[in-house]
């Protein structure tokens, strides 16, 4: 009796065990509202947290939330056929990561692109190549400005003061969207 109690009891906690890894896909945090950002940015009212970056000589910013991680770019591998925004691809902690240039989609210069943002879009991982990282600052969207004209339509929010330096606040999903991420395989 005492040998069917302690089977009984190695069964349950076997079952515990192999059943935690769905239980923690199940209670996963829900993938952050990004269209919050938007319409925090329309309204100009509150705060938000963003990330600071530079592109071809331009400084922007991006809803921090949005970005899983700043990396230093690895070697990127050349993939045939791939769209014109797309540079490749490169491994990031094992997975195959599509990496994207935004110069186009911000209308800026050619640049030597030292770093990328990462991005988790669904199940798969994204980068944009950045050529720095500044820092992370809160920002009152109350001082924030209209995009001047010609900036990149709907990817622009508005401009923002930081540090005496004019600041571009961008929408993540409209720049991943303009650099046709949207259209890639899931390759996660």
């Amino acid at each position: 009796m005492a040998q069917r109690a302690h089977d009984a009891e190695a069964e349950a906690a076997l079952a515990i065990r192999l059943a935690a890894p769905t239980e923690a896909v199940m209670c996963a945090e829900p993938e952050p509202d990004r269209r919050a950002m938007r319409e925090k940015a329309r309204a100009r009212d509150g705060v938000a947290e963003i990330l600071l970056f530079t592109v071809g000589g331009e400084r922007f910013g991006i809803d921090l939330a949005a970005v899983e991680e700043a990396i230093d770019l690895p070697p990127v591998h050349h993939v045939p056929e791939m769209p014109d925004a797309m540079l490749g691809v490169i491994t990031v902690r094992g997975s195959l990561t599509s990496v994207y240039s935004p110069r186009h989609a911000l209308g800026v210069a050619p640049s030597h692109g030292e770093c990328a943002l990462i991005f988790r879009r669904q199940r798969s991982r994204l980068a944009l190549v950045i050529d720095d990282v500044d820092d992370a600052r809160v920002v009152d969207l109350g001082h924030l400005r209209e995009a001047p004209s010609g900036a990149a339509a709907g990817v622009v929010l508005g401009v923002v003061r930081q540090a005496d330096v004019l600041c571009s606040l961008l929408d993540a999903d409209a720049v991943l969207a303009a650099c046709h991420v949207s259209s890639q395989p899931d390759l996660a």
